[in-house]
């Protein structure tokens, strides 16, 4: 069975991070990319069979907790978990309040990011 994981980050060297995180541990994955909020929820509308949001908080044009807000409110969308991934420890407890199930303070890790995945 592949797992489809959609990464949300606007920075290439973060998603490539992730990317390659994934790739290593999980054999069957199908990556999605997305630069920002706002083309993160077009490509969920997309693809609907993404298990696994990886979230950036802070982007521009829609950040993460803009994202949060507009995924969950949805009707048309199948909530799926959220990890949020930031360098901002300031903004844990929002994020996790708006609906991300974990989230991960950058620089993110194999150990973190697999942690974070199994807890799902």
């Amino acid at each position: 069975m592949v797992f489809k994981v959609l990464i949300v980050d606007d920075d290439y060297i973060n998603r490539r991070l992730l990317v390659s995180l994934l790739k290593k541990e999980l054999y069957q994955v199908d990556i999605i990319e997305s630069v920002d909020g706002r083309d993160a929820l077009n490509k969920c509308q997309e693809h609907a069979d993404i298990q696994l949001i990886l979230l950036d908080v802070e982007m521009p044009n829609m950040d993460g907790s803009e994202f949060l807000k507009h995924y969950l409110s949805d009707e048309n969308l199948t909530p799926v978990p959220i990890i949020a991934v930031s360098s901002n420890d300031l903004r844990i407890k929002e994020i996790l309040n708006l609906g991300a199930k974990s989230f991960i303070v950058k620089p993110v890790t194999e150990e973190k990011l697999l942690t974070a995945i199994r807890e799902q």
